[in-house]
């Protein structure tokens, strides 16, 4: 009798922690994988604002929130020496040009008139001396001399005007280099005043009238004030996954739970080394109202998808390649996709097959 009841409880106790297993039905599913990222929202065209010269920022012409054109004056900054510098530069450039059409030029060509009008003369008095002489009338000498002063006034006609396109060189020279340097002048200049390089909205301003603006330093931030991407960093052990193109869902702290859909649009062709991850950019299909820069974003990149997959739970899995088919036995099997809770069977399994959760 007593031996019974020790089997009748042997039976019990087995059927109630058999009771106690967390059983999973195989079932097929749609099943995706994808690559995590994390990142931060940018709006579009957005750049860091510089000055391309040393000074004080005389006048702020814009405030943090002011929507801007292609442009549009940010920042004046103190010109005073290079408003000098240029009025140098230009008042250089009119003597220059002045001397280029002036009295030198006028002086050399009127020579070249008066060696004109020689070199006439004496080529007629030297055909007529020769004339004379063919008859047998002036002496030998007075040929020479006559021949003498026309080649001289040949030569003097050759030496003026190549003394006239010399000097014409050089004053043209130097007039083209007064404007340019007056060019360069008047871009210096104009360096002095900061100007936003797209239609945009002031995200940010850095810096307060009266301080020092310099090359290195971020006077403010603007970007497109509608239109936003989001700036992922994708680990090196991923970026092999990915390519232009791809779905992406985007999770923001800013919108809670709700999920976005974007795509994979960019992906640099560079690791950082500090980092060793790789930029990309996605674009969002249909963005949320209001995007901020700087706004942090988790991204899931799907590269696997699979329709009518038999999959498990992945808390179900043994050492990764076994599951417990009841009474502690275990069953090996193939895995493929998997997300971040269930998993692909590949082989092993089929639909409708029973599986235990482990033990902890």
């Amino acid at each position: 009798m007593k031996s019974a009841i020790l089997v009748l409880y042997v039976a019990v106790s087995a059927l109630a922690c058999k009771s106690k297993e967390i059983s999973y039905t195989v079932v097929p599913q749609h099943i995706t994988e994808s690559v995590y990222a994390s990142g931060t929202i940018k709006a579009m065209g957005q750049y860091e604002v510089y000055s391309v010269n040393t000074g004080i920022i005389q006048k702020i012409h814009v405030e943090e929130g002011d929507v801007v054109k292609k442009g549009q004056l940010l920042f004046t900054l103190q010109d005073a020496t290079p408003r000098l510098q240029e009025e140098n530069a230009r008042l250089a450039a009119v003597f220059a040009e002045g001397n280029r059409k002036g009295e030198k030029l006028n002086e050399i060509n009127n020579n070249i008139l008066l060696a004109q009008i020689k070199l006439s003369n004496d080529s007629t008095l030297y055909a007529r001396q020769k004339e004379l002489w063919s008859q047998g009338i002036g002496s030998k000498n007075e040929l020479d001399q006559r021949s003498l002063a026309y080649e001289s006034a040949i030569t003097n006609l050759a030496a003026l005007r190549s003394r006239y396109r010399d000097a014409k060189k050089e004053l043209d020279y130097l007039s083209t280099q007064s404007k340019q340097q007056l060019s360069i002048s008047r871009q210096i200049r104009k360096d002095y005043a900061v100007l936003s390089k797209i239609d945009g909205k002031v995200y940010k301003i850095n810096a307060d009238a009266g301080e020092l603006a310099m090359p290195s330093k971020i006077l403010a931030l603007i970007g497109d004030d509608k239109t936003f991407e989001i700036d992922l960093q994708i680990d090196e052990k991923d970026i092999v996954k990915l390519q232009k193109g791809q779905k992406t869902a985007i999770r923001m702290d800013a919108y809670g739970d709700q999920v976005f859909e974007a795509t994979l649009e960019k992906i640099y062709p560079i690791m950082d080394e500090r980092s060793r991850s790789f930029t990309a950019i996605a674009n969002f299909t249909k963005a949320p109202d209001q995007l901020y820069p700087f706004l942090t974003v988790e991204a899931n990149i799907l590269y696997k998808e699979k329709s009518n997959a038999l999959v498990i739970p992945r808390n179900y899995l043994i050492n990764d390649s076994m599951v417990n088919i009841g009474n502690e036995r275990l069953k090996k099997i193939s895995t493929g996709i998997r997300d971040y809770q269930m998993v692909e069977v590949t082989a092993g399994l089929k639909a409708g097959d029973l599986i235990y959760k482990p033990a902890k």
